[in-house]
Formats: structure tokens, sequence, C-alpha cells
């Protein structure tokens, strides 16, 4: 029977231990070799000669350089390969492309204690109708804002705006009226009002490289 040694510092154990007596790991499995496949362990390669690859996770080899999945753990051979070890004709993912975009700029509309926000190329419907449906049960308590008041919006380059839905009692940017139909800007700490109490605070957060303020 072949000897059972510690898989973590090599120390030879016997067939009872369920601990090793040098780093107390544990025994209770049978520690397979380095090449879990049948057969001796794959060719090592000569001076000048390509590494064959093999499995970041448990060191098996891969027969087939196009595999996706190792033949002897069965996990993605992707998941941890480092840069610069991509097969041949393989390219390296684009670091930019896997990082979520950050906005160069935030419209934030506050309800009170809630808050509802606007990146940049997007618009938000005020208003009580079932398609205003992330302000509609904020709004719903004032009768006097119509069904479909107003839309504010964020243009890509930051620039901040409302227009009045031709509501029936009209759209107010620091207590001046917006026309129908029409965009009036929005600056950082302008109060929005929709109807006669409907009150909105204004924020519009611009953020330099990195999606910092």
């Amino acid at each position: 029977m072949a000897q059972l040694t510690c898989s973590s510092c090599g120390l030879a154990a016997e067939d009872d231990d369920l601990v090793c007596r040098g780093c107390s790991g544990n025994l209770s499995r049978a520690v397979g070799t380095r090449y879990p496949l049948p057969g001796p362990p794959p060719h090592l390669p000569e001076a000048g000669e390509e590494a064959p690859e093999v499995c970041p996770h448990c060191g098996a080899p891969v027969p087939v350089p196009g595999n996706q999945v190792c033949v002897a753990c069965q996990r993605l051979l992707a998941e941890v390969r480092p840069p610069g070890t991509e097969r041949s004709g393989e390219r390296a993912p684009d670091p930019g492309s896997t990082r979520r975009d950050v906005p160069s700029a935030l419209l934030r509309i506050r309800f009170g204690a809630v808050e509802r926000t606007v990146t940049p190329g997007s618009t938000l419907l005020l208003g009580r109708d079932p398609a205003a449906h992330t302000t509609r049960g904020l709004l719903n308590p004032y009768d006097n804002v119509s069904r479909q008041h107003a839309t504010v919006g964020l243009e890509p380059d930051g620039t901040a705006w409302v227009r009045d839905e031709h509501s029936t009692n009209g759209t107010f940017v620091n207590s001046s009226p917006a026309a129908a139909g029409a965009r009036t800007p929005l600056r950082d700490g302008d109060v929005l009002r929709l109807a006669a109490d409907c009150t909105l605070g204004i924020a519009v957060e611009q953020r330099g490289e990195g999606g910092r303020p």
C-alpha cells in the first residue's frame, strides 16, 4: 500500500491518522498526485521548447489547446489565467471592457427623504400616471399634480433640464414658471415645484475622471 503523505507539508502519516502530526492538516481524503490523469506526468519541455498548458487550478495538463474546461477538475481554464498567458492567437481581454462605466454626471431628484437619479442620456417622468412608475407612488398624495406632469432629463454633457408636459397646474423652477413643452435648464441647488405644493430638490453632480466628483 502506498505511503500516505500530508498534502500540505509532505510529512508521512500512518494509515489510521486523520490529521497530520506535523501541521494538523486534514488527512481524511486520499491525497492524489499533481496530475490526476492516468499515465505518466506530462513531458517536461526542453530548452527552447514551448511549455504545455496546464490547468491553473489543479495543475493537470490540457491535452487540447482549445479546451475551455479542465478535463481533471472540470473548472473553467480562463478563470484565473494571468495576463500574458493567452493561447496562441488569443487576444488578452481589454481591461476597459470589463470595467463598469461610471457616469460623468448625475442628476438627483429629492422627494423629501426619497431620492431618484437620472444618468446622462436618460429622462425621468414625474406624475401620477402608471407610466411614471418610479415616481407615481411618491406623487399620488398630490391631487393637483397631473398624471404626466413634467419630464426631467440629463444630457450626455451633463446639462440638466425639465420640460412641463402641458400640466394643468404648471411647473416652476425657483418659483419661475417653466414653459410648457420646452426645456428649462436645471442647476445644482434649484428647487423644482409641481403645481402649488409639491416641492422637489435638485442636485446636479458633475464628476471628474474616474467617476469622482
